[in-house]
């Protein structure tokens, strides 16, 4: 009984919100990552300890000069927490759990909760407004040209003014008749802007282009297939023109949205989010399989440069890129850091409980790492400061022992690397549905 009155009042002072707003610390000497980072911090995240094998914490975090933004699905709030020990600065209430990525424009952050109410906040915790989408949100807002555009579990898109958070139009993707039988998977993609459309995923495989100023349909794609078409991950675009979307189990195609063609397709799905990374005078697509691989193509033609494999099944995050190559996290419960060049392994870390997945991807800040796991939990990884000190960042203390990645692992032999297997030929252009009008304008409730 003492025991759970002591984790209530653990709890508690987790939910707590901060009434009057604090000056954020500076972040000492920013820096860069120069070597493997180590364990400085690790935190539970706001709203309690859950079990890992019970939940997912989907909210990537984002690191300010002097604050990390998170959610948790354990809270009903963003954070704002302290980037030197994980303390929490501020809270931004919400109506329920936080689980997916702000949006931070100047002075103001948007998010979005599970109970699909956009919010946005000044960064001092004044809310500006609040507008509610009627379904679930996991999804990163998009903002821009003063419009937050904003996507649901329901197939629904909905663009509002950033000024006041009114509403200016609403498109809602017809359900996939086709599709009676089985259940869409819980997730959305973010809308992703590139020459002057606004482009879409939706549950029944389908890739859209919508007006963004109106949210007239412009021409449509069926990308996904199989049993789950599911576009789950935000598509990601080269030079303004060639943009790549995957299917949650297959495929990967690359489409010209000067042609409207497609260029190249791949016989491997997504969960997360492609990036892309310049290599020489190449640029590469670093696809995150839900197979446990990550792999490079050539973004141009489609030709595989090389394949990593996690040797689990657990699906991989989207990639990050850092000065020591290419950082990406694993549901089985890895963050890796890769070679670009060959996608040979460099170093690993784990985090403490076996069953600690990571299913949104690390974020970077100069010398600092942070990662969420599916325990709750705030990891802050950090590289010595250039003379070798760790520059009035506070060493890691706990009653267990945690474990440290050292040079052992740096050195430690890579995984092996095998090539990935070969693309699909080009398919048709798209169909072009009919366009359909948007619905009146409203403001919101």
């Amino acid at each position: 009984m003492l025991l759970g009155l002591l984790l209530g009042a653990y709890a508690a002072t987790w939910r707590s919100p901060i009434t009057e707003p604090l000056e954020v610390p500076a972040f000492p000497d920013e820096g860069s990552l120069t070597s493997p980072p180590t364990l400085r911090w690790m935190v539970q995240l706001p709203g309690g300890v859950m079990k890992s094998a019970a939940h997912t914490e989907t909210a990537r975090a984002v690191i300010l000069e002097g604050g990390i933004l998170v959610g948790s699905a354990a809270g009903k709030a963003l954070y704002m927490l302290d980037r030197r020990n994980g303390n929490i600065i501020r809270t931004f209430p919400a109506k329920t759990s936080v689980e997916s990525e702000p949006a931070v424009v100047g002075d103001q952050v948007l998010f979005a909760d599970t109970g699909g109410t956009a919010w946005c906040y000044n960064l001092d915790g004044t809310l500006v407004w609040s507008f509610d989408t009627k379904a679930p949100v996991l999804s990163r807002p998009t903002v821009a040209d003063g419009r937050v555009y904003v996507t649901n579990v329901d197939d629904l898109v909905v663009a509002l003014r950033l000024e006041d958070g009114s509403q200016i139009w609403r498109y809602q993707q017809k359900p996939d008749l086709t599709r009676a039988g089985e259940l869409g998977l819980y997730a959305s993609p973010s809308a992703v802007l590139a020459r002057g459309e606004l482009l879409v995923g939706f549950s029944d495989g389908a890739l859209v282009s919508l007006a963004p100023d109106s949210g007239d349909v412009r021409w449509l794609l069926r990308v996904g297939e199989g049993k789950y078409p599911d576009i789950v991950a935000d598509p990601a675009v080269a030079a303004d023109r060639i943009v790549f979307a995957s299917g949650y189990f297959e495929p990967t195609v690359a489409l010209d949205l000067e042609t409207r063609r497609v260029r190249w397709t791949a016989d491997f799905g997504a969960a997360a989010p492609s990036r892309l990374l310049t290599l020489g005078d190449r640029l590469l697509l670093l696809h995150p399989g839900t197979d446990g691989a990550l792999r490079a193509f050539d973004a141009a033609t489609g030709d595989p440069v090389w394949t990593w494999e996690s040797l689990t099944d657990g699906a991989l995050t989207a990639p990050e890129e850092t000065p020591l190559g290419v950082l990406v996290g694993s549901t089985a419960g890895t963050l890796t850091l890769l070679n670009p060049a060959d996608g040979t392994e460099l170093w690993h870390y784990e985090p403490l409980r076996v069953l600690e997945g990571v299913s949104t991807a690390p974020a970077v800040r100069g010398r600092q790492v942070v990662f969420v796991t599916n325990a709750g939990r705030l990891y802050s990884l950090v590289t010595p400061a250039e003379d070798g000190t760790w520059a009035g960042v506070p060493s890691w203390t706990m009653k267990r022992s945690a474990r440290e990645p050292g040079p052992e692992l740096a050195e430690a032999a890579p995984r092996r690397a095998r090539p990935a297997r070969s693309t699909q030929p080009v398919v048709p252009a798209p169909e072009t549905p009919e366009p359909s009008a948007p619905q009146p304008e409203t403001d919101a409730p």
